[in-house]
């Protein structure tokens, strides 16, 4: 009589771990893709930022380059992300570029959103 009451204890552990695992797997499917393309995002930023410094580019330019970035990413931010988003400062010879967005997560028992505000600043050495 005790092995069927142990055995029925194992196998509930092991739906309830099983049930665990796949939320996770679930959650880690919805939100690692808008922090992958923040990492894009941000590191054409710097790149960007570094060119920039050096070449003196225009605010337009840089926002024509990080826009390109954006739209390739696809990132589904509420509300929508427009061009105008992307800051550029100059600071002397240095150069600042920012955004800030959220994408809404729907996990269907919860919903949050994840706000994201990738930034790179750079100067020119000489």
């Amino acid at each position: 009589m005790t092995s069927h009451s142990q055995r029925g204890a194992g196998k509930f552990k092991a739906i309830v771990v099983t049930l665990i695992l796949a939320a996770l797997g679930y959650t880690l499917y919805q939100v690692a893709p808008a922090y992958m393309d923040n990492y894009w995002i941000q590191q054409a930023m710097v790149d960007e930022a570094r060119v920039a410094a050096v070449n003196r580019k225009s605010d337009e330019e840089i926002r024509t380059v990080i826009w390109k970035a954006v739209q390739e990413q696809k990132i589904k931010a509420t509300p929508p992300l427009q061009r105008e988003d992307i800051k550029v400062e100059w600071m002397g010879r240095g150069v600042t570029i920012s955004m800030s967005y959220t994408i809404p997560i729907d996990l269907y028992v919860y919903q949050f959103t994840l706000k994201f505000t990738p930034n790179a600043g750079d100067r020119p050495i000489i």
